[in-house]
């Protein structure tokens, strides 16, 4: 594996986990709200989104890297899995209470 494949890779995982991180933190409103009565699902389902990215990323990039031929590429590959099981596991902590 190059190192810009690599690179890629760990570019769409930050910038995907970065965008939904700012779904689930937006800027507060700059005027109160008027009406009301919804019920807002918008944390449960962007946290589900995030976790659900994060461990399916770590389990496809670790059966990729158990798959390859090449010892370099196994590496770079268990070093992404492992960057997404450590985002799972923040996100699972900073997130929690979204979920309940």
């Amino acid at each position: 594996m190059r190192n810009t494949v690599f690179f890629s890779l760990l570019a769409f995982f930050i910038l995907f986990t970065a965008f939904v991180n700012l779904l689930l933190n937006p800027a507060p409103p700059q005027y109160p709200s008027i009406g009301g009565g919804g019920y807002d699902l918008s944390g449960f389902v962007y946290t589900l989104c995030l976790l659900l990215f994060t461990c399916l990323w770590s389990v496809i990039l670790l059966i990729a890297s158990q798959c390859v031929k090449k010892p370099i590429t196994a590496r770079w590959l268990f070093i992404l899995a492992m960057i997404g099981a450590l985002t799972f596991v923040v996100s699972l902590l900073l997130y929690y209470d979204n979920l309940t």
